[in-house]
């Protein structure tokens, strides 16, 4: 059996969303994008990939920036993660048998360190403080707005109250 990449690691622990999380963490750690602490956003700064998943990655980045969440969405979604699936298949790893395999149970006595230790433990591996702390505390979701009950004070003294048509859904 051929040893697997860190990324086919990641999906057969963790499937498309871990694989997408160690994606995210080697690209942020070598310092191919730039992520915002508060605003949990990402930038693209170099865009240079070794293998296909990070050239997927890198590619969904647009110049304005895309947020966290919406990045790990979207790099789970992509074909070249799916594409994961098919060569942890042909090295003989099946994820729904993963329990019964000795590479399941090696990956987790040895979870080694840096990138791989992500794919193995997810995000408690992260050893950068920083990523970590903002991968464990997401931003909450922006409220929705109701567009045909739009939000306005018309009263003389301000006191629109929150059940006369706060907007909200």
């Amino acid at each position: 059996m051929n040893k697997l990449t860190t990324y086919e690691a990641a999906w057969l622990l963790g499937g498309a969303e871990r694989a997408a999380l160690v994606i995210f963490v080697a690209l942020a750690t070598d310092g191919r994008l730039e992520v915002a602490d508060k605003r949990q956003r990402v930038k693209l700064v170099r865009s240079d990939a070794t293998y296909p998943v990070e050239a997927a990655a890198l590619a969904l980045v647009p110049e304005s920036g895309l947020g966290v969440a919406d990045f790990l969405t979207q790099i789970a979604a992509t074909e070249a993660v799916k594409d994961l699936e098919a060569a942890v298949r042909a090295k003989g790893q099946l994820r729904m048998l993963r329990w019964f395999s000795p590479t399941y149970r090696d990956l987790l006595q040895h979870p080694g360190t840096g990138v791989r230790r992500v794919a193995v433990l997810g995000v408690p591996g992260i050893e950068d403080e920083r990523l970590r702390d903002m991968l464990e505390h997401p931003l909450p979701a922006m409220p929705r707005i109701d567009p045909f009950k739009p939000v306005r004070d018309n009263t003389i003294d301000g006191t629109l109250g929150p059940t006369t048509g706060s907007g909200y859904i």
